[in-house]
């Protein structure tokens, strides 16, 4: 029952305006250059740069300092108003009392970095701080206000006009000839003002009722959001003079090959895939679809000598290469890291905790976790290649890379636009493949963490199991092709230096990353199978194949039935029976028997009276699953007894849909890969927590690394390693290593 607050707030931060036309069109307000339409304003800034901007200020503040009265007692400050009607509110901060709201991250904002310094209000410190998202999403539910009001059907619920009122009057609007303003004022409209000052009452109304509907935000969860708000907090320095170098860059090389493809094609633009498709296969190339993958398996058939005689490109193949080259996504970041610099030159606010059902934390803005890893892997190759950007000369930074297009020579640096601020450095580590060992160790997959204890080859150890080459092929290829191999004092391969890999490493590869959770065929395929294997008979012996090789794995993930797709010895197939084990049949059981724990190994599924499936993490933690159900089982390869496991939750899964609240397949593989995900996401949280009280304050993290800043000279990989390598104590013993971190002023994947 704790009290609430929450701003409504106006910033033309994230428009920009197109002032009017010397014919006398009117002026309008368009996205950032580099955004589509639909990402303008905070969707395209971080709260940051949102409160920054010269226009920015609160409309209102409601709070609650005793929300058990149902809003009876809610207050309301609007701009323009004195504040004597806040002052109870002040001296609940000044004491260090506690207050709660719905992504208290941005109120936090608005709070001390506009209200304490240009109005002089009293400071409010993050611990006394609680956020209602946070606690919704990691109890399974929607994070925004409307959508979880929705999901848990509250009396109170969101009011729905609210966007059309922010729209009013938190944003710019467009001039028309009648109407030549750019925003509204309350004055302008009174009725509908009157109506926001009601949408912002109900607001926390309903907060509080949400609040007070979900289960307890566990302390250590607590702790580790304050650990969120403060990385958000502090921020990652950008080096803008070479975002905009790239930028520069980056524009030239679609201005002049955009001309380039209109010319070739009669005017159809890089974007406009349907008509190129149509231009193709009037030029004999007949083309499917038009992904990404189907475009770069066409442009590698098209590029032989019988296609381009003589030497010379022809046009259809001419026009996919300049597709190919200007589709990058990757190079759109650098719009999202000039949008997202604070004054600070900064960019803040890029992380949200439990962005995922099993708990791991997502990016904002330029999503720092998915960018793109680049070819080069010393400190060297990006300088030399700034400096050359530095130019700002299309025609330098080609001639100083023949064989990578310019838009490959930004995306190799795009990692090393991130640096060190001012008299500081970096300190980052990662931990090596943390999932494939957490779900050897959680599946007991001994062979596997034998692996990861010594040399940690682990994609060539499964190949070679999978294939039967002796894994001593895969070491004297390393060595001969100019790789040193250490051993331990027993004859144990210790690791190789140097070399190259192995062809068949790749299929290794592929094998880890797509087999782990019991994905089949098509689940392969997202993973490049179908560039290893020629047909989908040939992809699934391969799965086969893998699956032999970590029985303990499968025996993991469970099922109903036993002997399902698994070969006999001698390769025959054995009579199927039925049998519920593993993680899909405790979950079934539990389900079936509500009250009754199932344990497999260090996992624990239980059916709560609350009607929610709970699966509890070696950390303790809980994932929920609500809403389970079990219907008859209709796949075309069930068993006449299977049964189909379903429950209700938030997609975050682009591959399922938009994000929505829907019915969702609860199977071996899922709970398997949210047992693993979940705890790989504890351990790093641990790690995080140990280096920050080290004296490593982080400012990036993704899956499996944490960077921190630092003084020049302060503290050493070994310390940061070490506080990384401090593994809770479910996991002692367990071969997870932060190894091969560096320190320097610039981030990136440096070998």
């Amino acid at each position: 029952m704790l009290p609430k607050f929450d701003f409504e707030t106006r910033s033309l931060a994230g428009f920009v305006w197109v002032p009017p036309y010397v014919d006398g069109k009117l002026g309008h307000w368009e996205s950032l250059p580099g955004f589509d339409s639909q990402k303008r304003g905070l969707k395209a800034v971080t709260t940051r740069v949102y409160l920054e901007h010269e226009s920015f200020t609160p409309l209102m503040l409601a709070y609650d300092l005793t929300p058990q009265y149902d809003g009876a007692t809610a207050v309301q400050w609007e701009l323009g108003t004195p504040w004597h009607c806040l002052v109870p509110l002040f001296d609940h901060i000044r004491t260090g009392q506690l207050i709660e709201a719905q992504n208290a991250g941005f109120e936090y904002q608005i709070w001390n970095y506009f209200c304490v310094p240009q109005w002089g209000w009293p400071p409010l410190s993050i611990r006394q701080l609680r956020c209602s998202a946070v606690k919704a999403r990691a109890a399974g539910y929607p994070g925004k206000l409307g959508e979880v009001t929705r999901v848990l059907d509250t009396r109170i619920k969101k009011d729905p006009d609210g966007e059309r009122l922010m729209k009013l009057f938190s944003i710019p609007r467009n001039p028309t000839k009648k109407d030549p303003r750019t925003i509204t004022l309350p004055h302008e409209a009174p009725e509908e003002w009157a109506r926001y000052k009601s949408y912002n009452v109900t607001d926390i109304r309903s907060e509080h009722e949400v609040s007070e509907r979900l289960p307890p935000f566990p302390s250590e969860e607590q702790e580790l959001w304050f650990l969120d708000q403060e990385i958000n907090d502090r921020g990652m320095a950008v080096s803008s003079r070479e975002i905009e170098d790239c930028i520069s860059i980056v524009e030239q090389a679609y201005d002049r090959y955009g001309s380039e493809f209109r010319a070739l094609t009669g005017g159809i633009e890089p974007t406009e895939l349907k008509q190129l498709q149509g231009w193709l296969a009037g030029h004999g190339v007949q083309m499917y679809d038009m992904t990404a993958k189907t475009i770069d398996a066409m442009v590698e058939r098209l590029t032989v000598p019988e296609y381009m005689v003589d030497g010379v490109v022809p046009p259809p193949l001419r026009a996919l290469q300049i597709r190919q080259m200007l589709s990058s996504a990757s190079v759109k970041k650098l719009y999202a890291l000039r949008a997202c610099t604070s004054k600070d030159g900064r960019v803040h606010d890029m992380y949200q905790m439990h962005a995922t059902h099993h708990g791991r934390t997502g990016g904002y803005g330029p999503q720092p976790a998915n960018l793109y890893k680049g070819d080069w892997h010393t400190p060297e190759e990006v300088n030399a290649a700034l400096s050359v950007i530095a130019t700002r000369s299309l025609a330098a930074v080609e001639a100083a890379h023949p064989s990578l297009g310019a838009l490959d020579v930004v995306n190799n640096c795009l990692r090393s636009l991130f640096v060190a601020g001012p008299g500081k450095q970096l300190v980052s580590s990662d931990y090596s493949a943390i999932e494939d060992v957490v779900l050897a160790a959680l599946a007991g997959e001994q062979w596997v963490l034998d692996i990861h204890h010594t040399h940690g080859m682990i994609y060539e150890a499964q190949i070679s199991r999978m294939t039967g080459i002796p894994f001593q092929e895969f070491i004297d290829h390393r060595v001969k092709t100019g790789g040193v191999a250490y051993y331990l004092p027993d004859g144990t391969l210790s690791h190789i230096v140097g070399g190259k890999h192995h062809p068949l490493r790749a299929q290794g590869k592929l094998a880890k990353l797509s087999g782990g959770y019991a994905s089949w065929i098509n689940g392969w395929k997202k993973f490049g199978a179908d560039k290893y294997y020629r047909d989908d008979q040939e992809i699934k012996h391969a799965i086969l194949d893998y699956r032999d090789t970590v029985p303990n794995t499968v025996e993991f993930w469970g099922g109903q039935t036993r002997n399902k797709f698994n070969r006999a010895p001698d390769g025959s197939y054995a009579p199927e029976r039925q049998e519920l084990y593993g993680l899909e049949g405790a979950a079934i059981m539990a389900v079936q028997n509500p009250g009754q724990c199932y344990r497999v190994g260090l996992i624990s599924l239980q059916m709560g009276g609350d009607d929610t499936l709970y699966m509890q993490l070696p950390s303790g933690r809980l994932i929920r699953y609500h809403t389970p159900r079990l219907t008859v089982a209709t796949r075309q390869w069930a068993s006449p007894w299977e049964l189909a496991l379903s429950y209700w939750g938030w997609n975050t899964n682009p591959d399922k849909g938009p994000p929505a609240w829907i019915q969702m397949d609860l199977y071996g593989g899922v709970l398997t890969q949210n047992a693993t995900g979940g705890t790989a996401r504890d351990i790093m949280q641990h790690g995080m927590q140990n280096v920050t009280r080290l004296g490593y304050p982080i400012v990036m993290q993704t899956y499996d690394e944490a960077v921190s800043e630092v003084p020049i000279g302060h503290g050493s990989i070994e310390e940061f390693e070490a506080g990384l390598n401090d593994l809770p104590d479910y996991a002692r013993g367990w071969p997870i290593k932060a190894k091969s971190g560096w320190i320097g002023p610039r981030y990136g994947k440096w070998d």
